[in-house]
Protein backbone atom coordinates (compact mmCIF):
# COMPACT_ATOMS: atom_id res chain seq x y z
CA UNK A 1 0.00 0.00 0.00
CA UNK A 2 1.36 3.41 -0.98
CA UNK A 3 0.74 6.81 0.51
CA UNK A 4 -2.57 8.04 -0.89
CA UNK A 5 -2.69 11.48 -2.51
CA UNK A 6 -4.88 13.97 -0.66
CA UNK A 7 -6.16 15.56 -3.86
CA UNK A 8 -6.18 14.93 -7.58
CA UNK A 9 -4.54 18.34 -8.02
CA UNK A 10 -0.95 19.05 -6.97
CA UNK A 11 -2.07 22.46 -5.70
CA UNK A 12 -5.44 22.77 -3.96
CA UNK A 13 -7.24 24.78 -1.29
CA UNK A 14 -7.73 23.04 2.07
CA UNK A 15 -9.63 25.76 3.90
CA UNK A 16 -12.31 24.04 6.04
CA UNK A 17 -15.94 24.41 5.03
CA UNK A 18 -18.12 25.55 7.94
CA UNK A 19 -21.83 24.81 7.73
CA UNK A 20 -24.26 26.32 10.24
CA UNK A 21 -27.87 25.14 10.14
CA UNK A 22 -26.79 23.01 7.19
CA UNK A 23 -25.65 25.94 5.05
CA UNK A 24 -22.19 27.26 4.22
CA UNK A 25 -21.68 30.95 5.03
CA UNK A 26 -19.59 33.27 2.87
CA UNK A 27 -19.16 35.56 5.88
CA UNK A 28 -17.74 32.79 8.07
CA UNK A 29 -15.46 31.63 5.24
CA UNK A 30 -14.10 35.14 4.72
CA UNK A 31 -13.51 35.77 8.43
CA UNK A 32 -12.18 32.33 9.46
CA UNK A 33 -8.74 32.74 11.06
CA UNK A 34 -8.21 29.27 12.52
CA UNK A 35 -9.88 25.98 13.44
CA UNK A 36 -9.02 23.24 15.94
CA UNK A 37 -10.95 19.97 16.18
CA UNK A 38 -9.87 17.49 18.86
CA UNK A 39 -11.10 13.91 19.23
CA UNK A 40 -9.93 11.09 21.48
CA UNK A 41 -10.91 7.63 22.63
CA UNK A 42 -14.25 7.45 24.38
CA UNK A 43 -15.90 10.02 22.15
CA UNK A 44 -16.73 13.66 22.86
CA UNK A 45 -15.12 15.71 20.08
CA UNK A 46 -14.66 19.45 20.66
CA UNK A 47 -14.24 22.28 18.18
CA UNK A 48 -12.76 25.78 18.33
CA UNK A 49 -13.30 28.31 15.54
CA UNK A 50 -11.49 31.67 15.61
CA UNK A 51 -13.34 34.25 13.51
CA UNK A 52 -12.44 37.82 12.75
CA UNK A 53 -15.29 39.81 14.29
CA UNK A 54 -15.26 43.00 12.25
CA UNK A 55 -17.20 43.52 9.00
CA UNK A 56 -18.41 46.30 6.73
CA UNK A 57 -22.19 46.66 6.45
CA UNK A 58 -24.55 48.79 4.32
CA UNK A 59 -23.87 52.49 4.45
CA UNK A 60 -20.15 51.77 4.82
CA UNK A 61 -20.61 51.01 8.53
CA UNK A 62 -17.87 48.93 10.20
CA UNK A 63 -19.28 46.96 13.12
CA UNK A 64 -18.93 43.65 14.96
CA UNK A 65 -19.75 40.93 12.45
CA UNK A 66 -21.81 38.40 14.40
CA UNK A 67 -23.69 40.41 17.03
CA UNK A 68 -27.21 39.91 15.66
CA UNK A 69 -27.12 36.14 16.43
CA UNK A 70 -28.78 35.38 13.11
CA UNK A 71 -25.90 33.00 12.33
CA UNK A 72 -23.66 32.40 15.37
CA UNK A 73 -25.92 31.53 18.29
CA UNK A 74 -26.07 29.03 21.15
CA UNK A 75 -27.44 25.63 20.12
CA UNK A 76 -27.01 26.20 16.39
CA UNK A 77 -26.07 22.99 14.50
CA UNK A 78 -22.53 23.27 13.15
CA UNK A 79 -20.53 20.90 10.95
CA UNK A 80 -16.98 21.02 9.59
CA UNK A 81 -15.82 19.60 6.27
CA UNK A 82 -12.08 19.30 5.62
CA UNK A 83 -9.66 18.31 2.87
CA UNK A 84 -9.65 19.47 -0.73
CA UNK A 85 -12.32 22.19 -1.00
CA UNK A 86 -13.65 20.57 -4.18
CA UNK A 87 -14.41 17.28 -2.34
CA UNK A 88 -14.41 17.93 1.42
CA UNK A 89 -15.18 15.24 4.01
CA UNK A 90 -17.17 15.78 7.18
CA UNK A 91 -14.99 15.58 10.29
CA UNK A 92 -17.30 17.15 12.90
CA UNK A 93 -20.99 17.58 13.60
CA UNK A 94 -22.29 19.19 16.78
CA UNK A 95 -23.84 22.22 18.44
CA UNK A 96 -22.47 25.63 19.40
CA UNK A 97 -22.08 25.63 23.19
CA UNK A 98 -19.77 28.58 23.91
CA UNK A 99 -18.61 31.99 22.69
CA UNK A 100 -15.58 34.05 23.68
CA UNK A 101 -15.03 37.61 22.45
CA UNK A 102 -11.49 39.02 22.31
CA UNK A 103 -10.63 42.70 21.84
CA UNK A 104 -6.99 43.56 21.23
CA UNK A 105 -5.67 46.66 19.51
CA UNK A 106 -3.09 44.83 17.40
CA UNK A 107 -5.25 41.96 16.16
CA UNK A 108 -8.69 43.55 16.19
CA UNK A 109 -11.89 41.98 17.55
CA UNK A 110 -12.07 38.20 17.34
CA UNK A 111 -14.82 35.71 18.17
CA UNK A 112 -14.02 32.23 19.45
CA UNK A 113 -16.83 29.75 18.73
CA UNK A 114 -16.89 26.55 20.82
CA UNK A 115 -18.85 23.45 19.83
CA UNK A 116 -19.21 19.87 21.04
CA UNK A 117 -20.59 16.75 19.39
CA UNK A 118 -23.84 14.99 20.33
CA UNK A 119 -22.34 13.34 23.42
CA UNK A 120 -22.39 16.70 25.22
CA UNK A 121 -26.07 16.06 25.99
CA UNK A 122 -25.14 12.97 28.02
CA UNK A 123 -22.21 14.26 30.06
CA UNK A 124 -23.75 16.50 32.74
CA UNK A 125 -26.91 14.99 34.23
CA UNK A 126 -25.87 12.49 36.89
CA UNK A 127 -28.05 9.81 38.36
CA UNK A 128 -27.98 6.74 40.54
CA UNK A 129 -29.61 3.62 39.17
CA UNK A 130 -29.32 -0.16 39.46
CA UNK A 131 -29.28 -1.89 36.06
CA UNK A 132 -30.35 -5.49 36.57
CA UNK A 133 -28.58 -8.13 34.45
CA UNK A 134 -27.88 -5.75 31.57
CA UNK A 135 -25.74 -5.88 28.46
CA UNK A 136 -23.51 -3.09 27.14
CA UNK A 137 -25.42 -3.39 23.88
CA UNK A 138 -28.72 -2.45 25.55
CA UNK A 139 -27.17 0.44 27.50
CA UNK A 140 -25.57 1.82 24.33
CA UNK A 141 -28.89 1.62 22.49
CA UNK A 142 -30.62 3.50 25.31
CA UNK A 143 -27.98 6.23 25.11
CA UNK A 144 -28.30 6.43 21.32
CA UNK A 145 -32.08 6.85 21.63
CA UNK A 146 -31.62 9.60 24.23
CA UNK A 147 -29.28 11.46 21.86
CA UNK A 148 -31.36 10.89 18.71
CA UNK A 149 -28.49 8.91 17.18
CA UNK A 150 -28.61 5.68 15.19
CA UNK A 151 -26.85 2.88 17.11
CA UNK A 152 -24.14 0.96 15.25
CA UNK A 153 -23.07 -1.65 17.77
CA UNK A 154 -20.76 -4.59 17.19
CA UNK A 155 -20.76 -7.24 19.92
CA UNK A 156 -21.38 -6.68 23.63
CA UNK A 157 -24.72 -8.51 23.52
CA UNK A 158 -23.81 -10.80 26.42
CA UNK A 159 -25.20 -10.10 29.88
CA UNK A 160 -22.72 -8.60 32.35
CA UNK A 161 -24.82 -8.95 35.49
CA UNK A 162 -26.20 -6.20 37.70
CA UNK A 163 -24.40 -2.86 37.34
CA UNK A 164 -24.73 0.15 39.64
CA UNK A 165 -24.62 3.63 38.13
CA UNK A 166 -23.65 5.65 41.21
CA UNK A 167 -23.86 9.44 40.79
CA UNK A 168 -22.58 9.15 37.20
CA UNK A 169 -23.72 10.62 33.92
CA UNK A 170 -24.94 8.15 31.31
CA UNK A 171 -21.81 8.89 29.27
CA UNK A 172 -19.41 8.32 32.18
CA UNK A 173 -21.22 5.10 33.13
CA UNK A 174 -21.07 3.65 29.62
CA UNK A 175 -17.44 4.74 29.20
CA UNK A 176 -16.51 2.98 32.45
CA UNK A 177 -18.12 -0.28 31.37
CA UNK A 178 -16.54 -0.12 27.92
CA UNK A 179 -13.11 0.51 29.44
CA UNK A 180 -13.50 -2.53 31.68
CA UNK A 181 -14.48 -4.65 28.67
CA UNK A 182 -11.94 -3.15 26.24
CA UNK A 183 -14.53 -1.35 24.12
CA UNK A 184 -14.64 1.90 22.16
CA UNK A 185 -17.31 4.57 21.68
CA UNK A 186 -17.45 7.34 19.07
CA UNK A 187 -20.02 9.57 17.40
CA UNK A 188 -19.77 9.44 13.61
CA UNK A 189 -22.20 11.84 11.93
CA UNK A 190 -25.63 10.80 13.18
CA UNK A 191 -24.46 7.38 14.43
CA UNK A 192 -23.24 6.13 17.79
CA UNK A 193 -20.53 3.53 17.16
CA UNK A 194 -19.73 1.02 19.91
CA UNK A 195 -17.43 -1.97 19.35
CA UNK A 196 -14.69 -4.06 20.98
CA UNK A 197 -11.36 -2.32 20.53
CA UNK A 198 -10.02 -5.27 18.50
CA UNK A 199 -12.74 -4.75 15.88
CA UNK A 200 -12.34 -0.99 15.43
CA UNK A 201 -10.80 0.13 12.14
CA UNK A 202 -12.05 3.52 10.98
CA UNK A 203 -10.02 3.43 7.83
CA UNK A 204 -6.43 2.58 6.91
CA UNK A 205 -3.77 4.89 5.55
CA UNK A 206 -0.03 5.07 5.00
CA UNK A 207 2.23 8.01 5.84
CA UNK A 208 5.85 8.46 4.81
CA UNK A 209 8.28 10.64 6.76
CA UNK A 210 9.04 13.99 5.11
CA UNK A 211 6.27 13.37 2.59
CA UNK A 212 2.78 13.70 4.10
CA UNK A 213 4.24 12.88 7.55
CA UNK A 214 5.98 16.11 8.49
CA UNK A 215 7.34 15.12 11.90
CA UNK A 216 7.18 12.20 14.33
CA UNK A 217 8.41 11.32 17.82
CA UNK A 218 8.41 7.70 19.00
CA UNK A 219 8.61 6.54 22.63
CA UNK A 220 9.27 2.90 23.55
CA UNK A 221 8.91 2.33 27.29
CA UNK A 222 9.10 -0.81 29.45
CA UNK A 223 8.08 1.04 32.63
CA UNK A 224 4.44 -0.08 32.51
CA UNK A 225 4.84 -3.38 30.69
CA UNK A 226 4.16 -6.70 32.43
CA UNK A 227 4.54 -10.34 31.50
CA UNK A 228 1.26 -11.41 33.10
CA UNK A 229 -1.83 -10.00 34.83
CA UNK A 230 -3.66 -11.96 37.51
CA UNK A 231 -7.12 -11.25 38.95
CA UNK A 232 -8.87 -12.69 41.99
CA UNK A 233 -12.36 -12.18 43.34
CA UNK A 234 -15.03 -13.74 45.51
CA UNK A 235 -18.31 -15.30 44.46
CA UNK A 236 -20.53 -14.59 47.46
CA UNK A 237 -23.39 -16.71 46.12
CA UNK A 238 -21.23 -19.81 45.68
CA UNK A 239 -18.96 -19.00 48.61
CA UNK A 240 -15.77 -19.57 46.70
CA UNK A 241 -12.70 -17.74 45.37
CA UNK A 242 -12.45 -17.00 41.66
CA UNK A 243 -9.29 -16.25 39.72
CA UNK A 244 -7.96 -15.63 36.24
CA UNK A 245 -4.71 -14.78 34.48
CA UNK A 246 -3.72 -13.52 31.05
CA UNK A 247 -0.70 -12.73 28.90
CA UNK A 248 -2.67 -10.88 26.23
CA UNK A 249 -5.15 -11.62 23.49
CA UNK A 250 -6.02 -8.47 21.50
CA UNK A 251 -2.84 -6.46 21.00
CA UNK A 252 -4.01 -4.48 18.00
CA UNK A 253 -2.36 -3.83 14.63
CA UNK A 254 1.33 -4.14 13.88
CA UNK A 255 3.97 -6.86 14.06
CA UNK A 256 7.36 -7.49 15.62
CA UNK A 257 8.67 -8.02 19.14
CA UNK A 258 6.16 -7.73 21.97
CA UNK A 259 6.87 -5.57 24.99
CA UNK A 260 6.36 -8.48 27.37
CA UNK A 261 9.06 -10.52 25.60
CA UNK A 262 11.58 -7.67 25.62
CA UNK A 263 10.76 -7.02 29.29
CA UNK A 264 11.35 -10.68 30.14
CA UNK A 265 14.73 -10.69 28.38
CA UNK A 266 15.92 -7.32 29.70
CA UNK A 267 14.53 -7.17 33.26
CA UNK A 268 12.87 -10.50 34.00
CA UNK A 269 9.33 -11.51 34.83
CA UNK A 270 6.96 -8.83 36.11
CA UNK A 271 3.39 -9.68 37.12
CA UNK A 272 0.56 -7.30 38.00
CA UNK A 273 -2.18 -8.44 40.37
CA UNK A 274 -5.64 -6.88 40.44
CA UNK A 275 -7.64 -7.72 43.53
CA UNK A 276 -9.95 -4.74 43.81
CA UNK A 277 -12.05 -5.34 40.68
CA UNK A 278 -15.32 -7.32 41.04
CA UNK A 279 -15.26 -10.76 39.45
CA UNK A 280 -17.91 -13.40 40.12
CA UNK A 281 -16.61 -16.23 37.92
CA UNK A 282 -13.26 -17.53 36.69
CA UNK A 283 -14.29 -16.57 33.14
CA UNK A 284 -15.00 -13.00 34.21
CA UNK A 285 -11.68 -12.82 36.08
CA UNK A 286 -9.82 -13.98 32.94
CA UNK A 287 -11.65 -11.36 30.84
CA UNK A 288 -10.67 -8.59 33.28
CA UNK A 289 -7.06 -9.79 33.27
CA UNK A 290 -6.97 -9.86 29.46
CA UNK A 291 -8.37 -6.34 29.19
CA UNK A 292 -5.88 -4.96 31.72
CA UNK A 293 -2.94 -6.70 30.03
CA UNK A 294 -3.93 -5.62 26.51
CA UNK A 295 -4.39 -1.99 27.50
CA UNK A 296 -0.86 -1.91 28.95
CA UNK A 297 0.70 -3.85 26.08
CA UNK A 298 -0.74 -1.58 23.39
CA UNK A 299 1.00 1.43 24.92
CA UNK A 300 4.46 -0.14 24.53
CA UNK A 301 5.33 1.92 21.42
CA UNK A 302 3.72 5.36 21.23
CA UNK A 303 4.11 7.86 18.42
CA UNK A 304 2.96 11.44 18.14
CA UNK A 305 3.29 13.27 14.85
CA UNK A 306 2.04 15.91 12.46
CA UNK A 307 0.87 15.33 8.91
CA UNK A 308 -0.54 17.32 6.07
CA UNK A 309 -4.17 17.94 6.88
CA UNK A 310 -5.92 14.61 6.33
CA UNK A 311 -9.65 14.18 7.10
CA UNK A 312 -9.23 10.40 6.98
CA UNK A 313 -6.90 10.42 10.00
CA UNK A 314 -9.35 9.79 12.85
CA UNK A 315 -9.43 8.04 16.18
CA UNK A 316 -9.64 4.33 15.40
CA UNK A 317 -7.72 4.59 12.12
CA UNK A 318 -4.91 2.12 11.43
CA UNK A 319 -1.95 4.12 10.15
CA UNK A 320 1.18 2.55 8.66
CA UNK A 321 4.27 4.74 9.14
CA UNK A 322 7.33 4.52 6.89
CA UNK A 323 10.73 6.16 6.96
CA UNK A 324 11.24 5.95 10.75
CA UNK A 325 13.67 3.02 10.66
CA UNK A 326 13.17 -0.72 10.95
CA UNK A 327 12.32 -0.62 14.65
CA UNK A 328 9.56 1.97 14.32
CA UNK A 329 8.12 1.40 10.84
CA UNK A 330 4.86 -0.34 11.75
CA UNK A 331 1.08 -0.12 11.78
CA UNK A 332 -0.33 1.92 14.67
CA UNK A 333 -3.79 2.54 16.12
CA UNK A 334 -4.73 6.24 16.38
CA UNK A 335 -5.95 7.20 19.87
CA UNK A 336 -6.10 10.99 19.46
CA UNK A 337 -6.38 13.35 16.50
CA UNK A 338 -6.34 17.13 16.28
CA UNK A 339 -7.25 18.79 12.98
CA UNK A 340 -5.84 22.35 12.77
CA UNK A 341 -6.17 25.14 10.26
CA UNK A 342 -4.78 28.66 10.33
CA UNK A 343 -3.68 31.30 7.87
CA UNK A 344 0.03 30.64 8.50
CA UNK A 345 0.38 26.85 8.37
CA UNK A 346 -2.74 25.90 6.46
CA UNK A 347 -4.42 22.57 7.27
CA UNK A 348 -2.45 20.11 9.43
CA UNK A 349 -3.36 17.07 11.53
CA UNK A 350 -1.65 16.15 14.79
CA UNK A 351 -2.11 12.59 16.02
CA UNK A 352 -1.14 10.16 18.74
CA UNK A 353 -1.03 6.44 18.05
CA UNK A 354 0.11 3.25 19.78
CA UNK A 355 1.42 -0.20 18.93
CA UNK A 356 2.22 -3.30 20.99
CA UNK A 357 5.14 -4.28 18.78
CA UNK A 358 8.70 -3.10 18.14
CA UNK A 359 10.34 -3.95 14.84
CA UNK A 360 13.64 -5.75 14.41
CA UNK A 361 17.02 -4.09 15.08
Amino acid sequence: MAERALSRSPVYSAQPTVRIDGRASDKVKALLNSMRLTESEGGMSSLELHLGNLARFEGNRVELAFEDESLIRFGAPLSIYAGDETAPQEIFRGLITGLEASFEAAAGPELLVLAEDALQRARLARRTKVHDNVSIDSLARELATLLNLRPVINGFSGRIGTQVQLNESDLAFLRRLLSAHDGDLQVVGEELHVAPRKDVRRGTLELALFSQLRRARVTVDLAHQVTEVTVTGWNALAGRRVSGRSSGANLGPGSGRRGQDILRQALGERSEHLGELPAMTDEEARAIATTAFDQRARRFVCVEGTTEGNPALRVGSHVTLQGLGRRYDNTYYVVRACHRYDLTHGYETDFEAECAFLGGP
